[in-house]
């Protein structure tokens, strides 16, 4: 009897579910498309273009949404007797957890173990404390640059092909340049990307004039006290006729990142550039095979490419150095095999109700050589008909049309309870924070896109304790962490164990390539700084995390199975 409602229930999934078990669009384990049309999946019309331009997206439940969507994720997790040894150690984990008793959220996070990097072994060569390198390190990056982008040393190996470019919004100090952006520039530009279009909204001439000496960096000025007149004024007209620049927060961000990225399409077009795309400097590129390769293998009647973005997990309380100590993330669900984003989105971390914390909708590398394209939102591109896209088979009216490419975004959002109150002092005007201590989230609201951004922002204004245990509770994954089930918790044991599993099964990625290659960086940024007469320590490979002596740090037993960490 048992096998026949097996069957049954499988033959209804396949009836009502279109016989595709996964609630969004992914690649099955028994049926994978071959590599070229993988790669190449065009994006279907999308609502944003018939709305309105893209703003960040949060994560849909697989059980939300229609009741043919709802009944598939229940079918689908009845008829589990289907995936022969798939998951199967992860599926007894979670069996283990569910008859583990239930506990309080909050009390729960009092007994979180608090591992520092060098515990975990990935503690950084770099601990970004000094200012007296920057010279050293624009230096580096300029030559960097020139082997990358030119060849002009005549060295071993070829000029970068095709010509890319990024475009951000920055508002940064000379901390931020030494500790963000720099790190941020060494990383793209070691693949390829030879052009940069800074959106500086910062107010330090100092900062300024350090931007204006790296060669690959083209300055965007729209508002004081740098800009000049004229474009401020063009600014400003802009801003009163435009929707979001009349909101606060986030979404004027958002209005300035459309307003600097079309002059910064408007510059790469007239340079020669290939392909721009809008990345912030928490976004890393990784390339499937090359940035280069990648873009090559895009077909000709393709206007632009999406990149699905990886987040970031952390593992370690105090993390001084993001490039480098952070290295695990949660694999975006579209790349997924098809059935596993529903068992993906069962090993949630802390009281979020979502298993991504922030934007789950990628950005979007865009050509910038063949036709007039414009940003579409902080997420997307969009532009006219253009015979240059026309193709008789894909594309014969010549439309703007977008595919799946090959390069991820890794993003390292919220890397340390640091990251969050330097966030949340930026976030919003001044006149937010008295709404977030009178408990008013309706109001504060309408300076945030996601539901995350707000919670952090309303935890951070109660003061360094409270933004500390919101992002413990909701970012660490640590032994102790929990899940939040409804109104109680289930707590996550043998993290080790664990984080092994879910990196088998891809359900995490560990990703060491940007360590590696900003610690050969180091290195000879050091060696520079020597010759440039700036003193400079050895590399601190064997030094703790950073985290000693810090109020709140609390050193933990790496396994985390035998010893439990309390925090006062």
């Amino acid at each position: 009897m048992q096998w026949k409602l097996s069957l049954l229930l499988f033959a209804l999934m396949l009836r009502y579910t279109d016989g595709w078990p996964h609630w969004k669009h992914g690649r099955s384990l028994l049926n994978l498309l071959p590599s070229d049309q993988v790669g190449h999946n065009v994006i279907a019309e999308r609502k944003a273009h018939r709305a309105g331009p893209s703003i960040p997206e949060q994560q849909q439940a697989p059980f939300d949404g229609s009741w043919k969507e709802q009944a598939g994720y229940w079918m689908r997790r009845l008829a589990q007797n289907f995936d022969i040894g798939i998951y199967s150690e992860l599926k007894e984990y979670l069996q283990a957890q569910e008859k583990q008793p239930d506990v309080d959220c909050e009390k729960a996070l009092r007994n979180q173990s608090l591992p520092t990097s060098a515990d975990l072994g990935l503690a950084p060569w770099d601990f970004m404390r000094d200012l007296e390198t920057t010279p050293a390190r624009i230096a580096f990056l300029n030559e960097l640059t020139e082997e990358v982008c030119s060849n002009a040393s005549g060295r071993v190996g070829a000029g970068v092909q095709p010509r890319v470019a990024a475009f951000g919004v920055w508002n940064g100090n000379m901390w931020g340049l030494r500790r963000s952006l720099l790190p941020w520039m060494q990383w793209s530009t070691q693949l390829g990307v030879c052009r940069f279009y800074i959106g500086y909204q910062g107010r330090d001439a100092e900062t300024l004039r350090a931007l204006e000496r790296i060669s690959s960096v083209s300055l965007i000025l729209i508002s004081p006290p740098f800009a000049p007149a004229e474009e401020i004024r063009k600014w400003r007209a802009h801003a009163e006729t435009n929707e979001w620049a009349q909101k606060p927060g986030n979404w004027r961000l958002m209005a300035k990142q459309g307003y600097c990225g079309d002059i910064a399409l408007e510059r790469a077009r007239a340079e020669g550039v290939q392909w721009m795309m809008h990345i912030d400097a928490d976004e890393l590129l990784l390339p499937a095979v090359s940035l280069a390769a990648d873009l090559a293998s895009v077909p000709p009647w393709a206007a632009a490419v999406k990149m699905h973005n990886h987040e970031a997990l952390i593992e370690s309380f105090e993390v001084v150095n993001k490039y480098e100590e952070v290295t695990l993330f949660k694999v975006h669900d579209a790349t997924l095999p098809s059935k596993a984003g529903d068992l993906q989105w069962r090993f949630r971390l802390g009281t979020y109700p979502a298993y991504y914390q922030v934007y789950h909708n990628g950005k979007s590398i865009v050509r910038t050589d063949r036709g007039h394209v414009h940003m579409w939102g902080p997420h997307e591109f969009l532009g006219p008909r253009n015979t240059t896209w026309a193709d008789p088979e894909h594309n014969p009216e010549g439309d703007f049309k977008a595919v799946t490419g090959q390069t991820t975004l890794l993003h390292l959002s919220y890397a340390s309870w640091r990251d969050l109150m330097s966030k949340a002092r930026t976030s919003c005007p001044s006149n937010f924070r008295q709404y977030a201590e009178a408990g008013n989230r309706t109001k504060v609201k309408d300076c945030f896109c996601l539901d995350f951004d707000l919670d952090a922002y309303m935890a951070a204004v109660k003061g360094e304790a409270a933004a500390r245990d919101y992002w413990i509770i909701n970012s660490l994954f640590s032994e102790g962490a929990v899940r939040k089930d409804k109104e109680i918790c289930k707590v996550y044991r043998d993290i080790p164990r664990l984080k092994e599993l879910l990196i088998r099964d891809r359900l995490l990625l560990r990703v060491i390539a940007p360590q590696q290659a900003l610690r050969a960086h180091e290195v000879a940024i050091r060696a520079l700084a020597r010759s440039m007469g700036i003193r400079v320590g050895a590399v601190e490979a064997a030094a703790g995390s950073g985290a000693e002596g810090r109020p709140g740090a609390r050193k933990s037993n790496p396994q985390g199975a035998k010893e439990t960490v309390r925090r006062l």
